[in-house]
This record gives C-alpha cells, sequence and structure tokens, in this order.
C-alpha cells in the first residue's frame, strides 16, 4: 500500500512545474475549442420600453417630473450578449430596463442610470442611451374653471345653457404645468341630441394662448357632469295689438297709434306637445312715464306656459304716441283769388265757397280760429278763359298748426 501511495506522490511531485504548464496549456486548448463550438453572440432590441421604478415613492414626497415619464424615455436600444446556446432563447420577456427614483430627494435636475439586465444567465445587457435626465418639481394642487362649447347645433333645436355640476375642475401636477393651465375646456357634440341630457364629459386642458396641454401631466379626474337643455323650436310672431292693450304710463289725452317691434317673430322652445299649439306671443307688458312722443323702449317676451325659453328673449318695441286727432268744420269759406296778372279782367270762380273741415289735437283746435282760415287760388301765369281743376290753397299753410281739408280740392276759374 505504501508503495501505491509513493507512486501516486512521485507522480505530482517530480517534474510539478512542467506539469502545471501543460494543465494550463490543456486548459487553454479546451476553452478555445469550446469557444469554437458555442462563442459569444449579440443580439439587438429597438424601441425597448423602459420602466421606471420607485414614482409612487417620488409622489409620496410630493415630488414629480416637469414632464410624464413615458415622455422623458419612453424607449431604447438594448444589447445582449450571450453564448450562442443560449442567446437563441433569449426574447423580451427575459429583459427588463429601468430607471430607479429612489434617489430623487428634492426639486432640481437629476441625471439618472438606465439599467439593463436579462433573467438568462451569462448574459451581458448593454442599454443606449445609458443615461436620462428628470428635471423635478413639486407637486400642487389648484381649481381651474371649466369652459363648455358646444358643436354640431342642429337647426329646429334650442340649446340651452349649459349646467355643470362644478364650475371648476381639480388638478395636481407639476407646478410649472399647473400654473400654465389657464381653464379647461369641455367639448360637446349635440348633433344627435333631441332632449335634455346629463353626462359626464372628457375636458381638455389650455394656456392662455389656446395651446393645448396633455391631460397625463396630472392627476385627479379629467372629466365633468354637464347638464344640457335641448328642447325643439318654433318660430312665432309677436303679437301687435297685444303689445298696444298692455302697454300704460301715457301722458293724459294721448294714445298708442302704431307698434313696430324688432324681430317681429321670436324662436320659443319646449316639449313639441307643448308648443305645436301657440300660435303667436306678447311681451311683457310695459310701463311709460307720462309718455308725450314716439318712444323706443326694449321688453321682454312672456312665456306663454309650457315654453322654456324665447330667442331672442328681448325684442325692442318702437311706439308711435300722440293725442287722438278732432274735426271741426267751417261751412261756406269764400275763396278768394290771388296773383291776377291784370287788374282790369274779371275772375269768376267755381264753386266760390267750400266747406273746410280742420283735423289736430284738441289743444291745436282750441287755439284755432276760423279767422285764420282763408282759402284762396292761386292765378300766377293765367291768362283770358276757362281753367280747370285749379287747387284751392290756404293762407300760412302748414303754418297753421292744424290739418285743413276743402269740400273741394280743385275749382274752375273763368277770366275775362
Amino acid at each position: 500500500m505504501s508503495k501505491i501511495v509513493a507512486v501516486i506522490k512521485r507522480l505530482f511531485v517530480q517534474n510539478w512545474k512542467m506539469k502545471l504548464i501543460a494543465l494550463i496549456f490543456a486548459f487553454i486548448l479546451w476553452s478555445f475549442v469550446i469557444a469554437e463550438d458555442n462563442p459569444y453572440k449579440t443580439k439587438t432590441f429597438r424601441d425597448f420600453p423602459v420602466t421606471y421604478t420607485a414614482a409612487d415613492e417620488l409622489r409620496q414626497k410630493d415630488l414629480t417630473t416637469s414632464e410624464p415619464l413615458a415622455q422623458l424615455l419612453s424607449s431604447v436600444t438594448v444589447t445582449a450578449q450571450a453564448r450562442a446556446d443560449a442567446l437563441q432563447y433569449l426574447n423580451e420577456n427575459m429583459i427588463q430596463v429601468t430607471v430607479d427614483l429612489s434617489s430623487i430627494d428634492g426639486i432640481g435636475e437629476y441625471t439618472l442610470r438606465v439599467e439593463g439586465k436579462s433573467s438568462l444567465n451569462d448574459t451581458t445587457v448593454n442599454v443606449e442611451p445609458s443615461t436620462v435626465t428628470v428635471n423635478v418639481e413639486e407637486i400642487v394642487p389648484r381649481s381651474v374653471p371649466v369652459d363648455v362649447q358646444l358643436t354640431g347645433e342642429q337647426e329646429g333645436f334650442y340649446y340651452g345653457e349649459p349646467v355643470l355640476e362644478d364650475e371648476t375642475i381639480e388638478i395636481r401636477g407639476a407646478r410649472s404645468k399647473v400654473e400654465s393651465v389657464a381653464k379647461a375646456i369641455c367639448k360637446i357634440d349635440v348633433g344627435e341630441m333631441t332632449g335634455p341630457t346629463t353626462a359626464s364629459y372628457t375636458v381638455e386642458y389650455v394656456d392662455s394662448k389656446g395651446e393645448t396641454i396633455p391631460a397625463n401631466n396630472f392627476t385627479g379626474s379629467s372629466s365633468v357632469i354637464v347638464e344640457l337643455p335641448v328642447y325643439p323650436q318654433k318660430e312665432v310672431p309677436i303679437d301687435l295689438e297685444a303689445v298696444r292693450s298692455t302697454t300704460s304710463g301715457l301722458a293724459e289725452g294721448y294714445e298708442i297709434t302704431g307698434v313696430t317691434v324688432e324681430p317681429q317673430a321670436v324662436n320659443i322652445a319646449g316639449k313639441l306637445e307643448d308648443i305645436e299649439s301657440i300660435g303667436t306671443v306678447t311681451l311683457e307688458p310695459i310701463v311709460l312715464d307720462n309718455a308725450m312722443g314716439d318712444t323706443i323702449v326694449e321688453a321682454n317676451v312672456r312665456l306663454p306656459e309650457g315654453v322654456i325659453a324665447s330667442v331672442p328673449s328681448k325684442v325692442q318695441v318702437q311706439l308711435t304716441i300722440m293725442q287722438p286727432e278732432l274735426s271741426q268744420t267751417y261751412s261756406a269759406m269764400r275763396i278768394a283769388a290771388r296773383n291776377l296778372e291784370d287788374d282790369n279782367l274779371d275772375v269768376s270762380i267755381t264753386p266760390s265757397a267750400v266747406d273746410v273741415t280742420v283735423y289736430g289735437t284738441q289743444a291745436a283746435l282750441g287755439d284755432f280760429s276760423a279767422s285764420l282760415l282763408k282759402p284762396f287760388v292761386d292765378l300766377t301765369g293765367l291768362g283770358k278763359g276757362v281753367h280747370q281743376n285749379v287747387p284751392v290753397k290756404f293762407q300760412n299753410e302748414p303754418d297753421l298748426g292744424v290739418r285743413p281739408v276743402s269740400s273741394s280740392t280743385t275749382v274752375t276759374v273763368t277770366i275775362s
């Protein structure tokens, strides 16, 4: 037994340096053979998605990135290196690319490593780009006003003022983004609506220039509840006689002699069964203050029962106001001849006298007397002969303050 041990000992001890060199050489040769049979190779994955870790932890610190994480660096190019026999099984599900946000502890600019790793053993993963720069801001809340805008309006329908459940919407996000929001716009397509509607609608955020700010910059609800009155409508005229009869406040002795409105008709809205039988509308009573002349006022349309709204809701009313016209008749007023070119000629007027009816207000007639009525015919340019249809005129007309009307507006004049 001792001889066997001695032989084995000599086998390892004698010329051990040469034997060690031979062993090393054999290992190198073996590695070379193995490498030739199963070399290292690479596989490239383009547009590989990046995952950000510790994002919740960052928000718990009331911090966030100025831009949404997906916009900072959404994808990278990944190059994986492994033995050929293993690399053939490598796929995207065996690789993970991450950016760790846990080291961020305050506002400012940070350059973070983009790390790549694989679940496949003996695999090296390289990522390009290998870093990403992020700007970190504090998270702030803010209430912004909501503006509702309608599109797709149809003829024949009335669209009332939208009613928001909340006039503002609460947003949270990076200070610079939150402070840049001017308002939230809620766009509603009413093209298919035929009746009142209450629903939830998504909003979009805009800055003071009207440029859209993506909603993924903010957390919180991005929708609002809006009640929208939508009703059928029809056009009906305004009852002018009703306007006349319901107007008050005229000076004593005055009356309304004419009524015009602009526009002459309005659109009324309501349920179809409530508006289809309505033929006209009137206005709320007009109250004047001792009116003695023509007046222009604005009046509200009075809504009949069942009518939701009128478009327009107000109209312009022009009232013609004057004292009632009275009359008085003066009989056998003699007609004078004037401007006869030759005093030696004789003039005969047929008829020689007329009845004159004078029209005017009570005050004007009270100030008028028969002596002011001086009917005449103007003979300028008329020579000898019979002249028919010579008009009867009145001295000082139209400054008489009344309107004289002759029983015969023309006469026959004979000059001889």
